[in-house]
């Protein structure tokens, strides 16, 4: 049984409904409910012990068996070992995604920041959806595990206060100019042909040089569960601070100037779908996955929708260069005074080969390289300089040419959106930062 979300924003617009299920749905409930086939079990190791305290974050307090269940969860989650030796050592970690939960559970209370029935029951239909259940069949699956639907209820109406919270009180404080879209403009337009990187990220922060050694240790933890076959998104999901971690860790395409340099030094001598060894940054550890690598295409557009014919010749097998230049300069003599699609194409009609004839329409940037060299500059009607190509050689014309332009007011609106995006992300995670070193919390684990 899977459970998704919808993802909450387009073209970098926040809406308030999306924007707050995708990080309820996507951020708490897929790490919570699982995504490997079936729901959690009912909490163990601990939880038999009674009800023991975890920790005491302010007025609140985390039962050990919240923590069983939650680390129940994420071990069933992210496909990890179900030993006891390796849910003692997810712990610790899982332990402080339950505190800062607490945190912003009190914050949005202080602050009088509730969510409407509307969007908790909009959330569990969708929810419900994505399992393929009605409302009745979710809270019926849920209690024949033990848990009633008012947990669940509860849990996705915090994570959905929170977001609410992020939007009236952070959001509104963001403000992103003229100037500064013009400066990205231009740092994309500067990048244009060099590499750039599809990205997944796991970050766990590091707020003391005490903790470095334990972060440490958990990250390398992670990097085994990952080399052995646990799924990262699942990984980024449970364990990763960083906001990508409600998009399964997921930063999409990221330019070389976007990155810190020691991530880009490690980034940059990797392997598309291979993942780092933990990367120490001054903010804590970072486990880099490599998803692929391509030309940065700027801004876009440039590329062109082109209708296409090709007069074919064969070659004889065993050819010679002497061979392939005498056919060459018979191409070059037979089509040089051709204006159009149709005479090249009642020539190559007469040359026997069945790869003659119209190509149909293609964009020119899905082509080889040395058919896109060949196109780039060719004007409608004019026969190309043979190449070769299917075992022999043939001249290409263009028929129709139908170039894209670029779109400056979208470009635009798209900057802004994920200029607005990453702000926020940042305030988001200083926001939880300050409420750490403001909070009293007694950890007993």
């Amino acid at each position: 049984m899977q459970f998704t979300s919808t993802h909450a924003h387009q073209s970098g617009r926040i809406h308030p409904r999306t924007f707050s299920l995708k990080r309820a749905v996507g951020a708490w409930l897929v790490a919570t409910l699982m995504i490997s086939g079936h729901l959690f079990h009912a909490p163990t190791v601990w939880a038999q012990t009674g009800l023991g305290i975890a920790a005491v974050v302010n007025d609140d307090v985390i039962s050990m068996l919240d923590l069983d269940s939650r680390i129940t969860m994420v071990v069933e989650s992210a496909q990890l070992e179900n030993t006891p030796e390796s849910r003692m050592k997810i712990a610790h970690q899982v332990l402080r995604g339950l505190i800062d939960e607490k945190l912003k559970i009190q914050e949005t209370r202080r602050s009088n920041i509730t969510v409407s029935q509307t969007d908790i029951d909009y959330a569990l239909q969708d929810i419900a959806k994505k399992n393929k259940m009605s409302i009745e069949q979710l809270s019926e699956h849920l209690r024949s595990l033990g848990v009633p639907i008012s947990t669940l209820t509860a849990r996705v109406e915090a994570e959905l206060s929170w977001n609410l919270y992020v939007q009236r009180r952070l959001a509104k404080k963001i403000q992103i100019g003229a100037e500064e879209i013009n400066d990205t403009i231009e740092l994309i337009k500067s990048n244009a042909g060099k590499p750039e990187y599809l990205l997944g990220e796991i970050f766990l922060p590091i707020e003391s040089s005490a903790q470095d050694s334990e972060v440490r240790q958990t990250a390398e933890r992670l990097l085994i569960q990952l080399q052995q076959g646990a799924p990262f998104s699942a990984l980024a999901r449970n364990f990763s601070r960083a906001p990508s971690a409600a998009l399964d860790g997921d930063m999409g395409w990221v330019q070389p100037s976007n990155l810190d340099p020691t991530l880009l030094k490690v980034i940059s001598g990797m392997q598309p779908n291979t993942a780092s060894a933990p990367v120490r940054t001054l903010g804590g550890y970072y486990i880099m996955l490599l998803r692929n690598v391509r030309t940065s295409p700027g801004l876009g557009g440039g590329d062109a929708s082109l209708k296409l014919s090709q007069y074919h010749i064969p070659a004889p097998k065993g050819n010679d260069p002497g061979t392939l230049n005498a056919l060459s300069t018979q191409l070059v003599a037979a089509t040089r005074t051709m204006t159009s699609c149709a005479q090249l194409e009642a020539a190559g009609a007469k040359s026997g080969s069945l790869m003659s004839g119209s190509l149909g329409e293609m964009k020119l940037s899905t082509l080889p390289d040395a058919m896109k060299k060949v196109l780039s500059n060719l004007k409608v009607g004019q026969p190309s300089a043979p190449i070769a190509t299917g075992g022999g050689l043939a001249v290409l014309m263009i028929c129709e040419r139908t170039d894209e332009t670029v779109d400056m007011e979208k470009i635009r609106s798209t900057i802004r959106g994920k200029l607005i995006q990453s702000r926020l992300g940042v305030a988001e995670q200083r926001k939880l930062r300050d409420l750490r070193r403001d909070a009293f919390v007694d950890v007993r684990l």
